[in-house]
């Protein structure tokens, strides 16, 4: 991105030098990328007090494809090896042919997947785990309301859910129903017909991917002593450590976080609010549930590397099923 602003105007493709790795890092040929609601944040720049960019910058936080090179320092993988990764917030730039990022970031990619569907799992698949794993401390036969099943996140949540034994309830629009049931969910509301405030009111976790009312809606239906965990919604007390915040940004995080903060309290639920971090441990841990078959990838639409520009508008629609991939094959 040349600058902030809308990604029609503001993304082009560039050529720039190729990377060479440090002593730590991996060189990735990259195959393909997938695209996330937060490559349209940062390019409309959304999240500029947060993690401020030298432009132009690179984007793309998600890719799949061969280790070309790696560091002195690099033990774990090999030339020729055929990988999948999350890049960071400050290592941002897989919507490129290639990238270097740090071993610790990188897993061997599940085995019968191709680069297009491999790419697609990386960021939804860390921010489930550390949603309903690291923070909520999900354990089998509770019960999960997962908001927007039929998105990136919603689609791997439902799969990772039941896959650990949650009973699973999701959200989607009627034309999704079938959709979410498919990838296991035990129960679907339909936002366009149905109201979820009306039902119950007792689920153990209540996993937040769209923010605003929703947020503050999820502790009227989590039970108490649940837990809320959200990455749209008002920061938790952890969020401006994590994003190393000024004090400034720190009272204007409270102020936001206000009325989750009092909700949190009057019924004794744990609220989180989180941004995803890279690891690669746990990118072995969802290849490992691919290779069982107990997750799939779930890809909307895959457009070329050049028209990258049209992918971003696929994503802004709000109307992709899955993910919206870019793939390098005919590069």
């Amino acid at each position: 991105m040349k600058r902030y602003g809308k990604a029609s105007d503001v993304v082009r493709l560039v050529d720039r030098p190729a990377p060479t790795p440090r002593p730590n890092e991996v060189v990735c040929d990259i195959a393909a990328a997938a695209l996330n609601p937060i490559d349209l944040r940062i390019i409309e720049g959304d999240l500029k007090r947060i993690d401020p960019y030298r432009m132009p910058h690179p984007i793309g936080f998600d890719a799949s494809g061969t280790v070309r090179a790696v560091g002195s320092q690099v033990r774990t993988f090999r030339i020729g090896d055929e990988v999948f990764v999350r890049a960071s917030r400050e290592t941002i730039g897989t919507f490129a042919e290639q990238i270097a990022l740090p071993f610790s970031f990188f897993a061997l990619k599940p085995v019968d997947l191709s680069h297009e569907e491999a790419a697609s799992l990386p960021l939804v698949g860390l921010t489930t785990i550390q949603a309903l794993t690291d923070r909520c401390r999900v354990r089998p036969g509770q019960r999960i309301l997962i908001h927007a099943g039929s998105g990136g996140v919603g689609s791997f949540a439902i799969q990772f859910a039941k896959a650990i034994g949650l009973h699973v309830a999701t959200t989607t629009s009627s034309r999704n129903t079938q959709f979410v049931r498919d990838l296991g969910a035990d129960d679907v509301i339909a936002y366009d017909k149905q109201d979820y405030l009306q039902g119950p009111t007792d689920y153990d976790v209540v996993f937040d991917t769209l923010g605003g009312q929703h947020t503050l809606d999820a502790f009227k239906v989590a039970r108490k002593g649940g837990c809320v965990v959200s990455i749209a919604g008002p920061p938790d007390r952890n969020f401006p450590d994590q994003v190393d915040a000024s004090f400034a940004t720190r009272l204007v995080m409270r102020f936001l976080s206000r009325k989750v903060f009092a909700a949190s309290r009057e019924k004794g639920i744990r609220y989180y609010r989180f941004l995803t971090e890279s690891d690669g441990a746990q990118l072995a841990d969802i290849a490992r549930l691919v290779d069982q078959q107990r997750i799939r990838p779930v890809i909307d639409q895959i457009f070329p590397f050049e028209q990258l520009p049209e992918a971003l508008v696929r994503l802004s629609s709000k109307r992709a099923r899955g993910k919206v991939v870019i793939s390098m094959a005919h590069t």
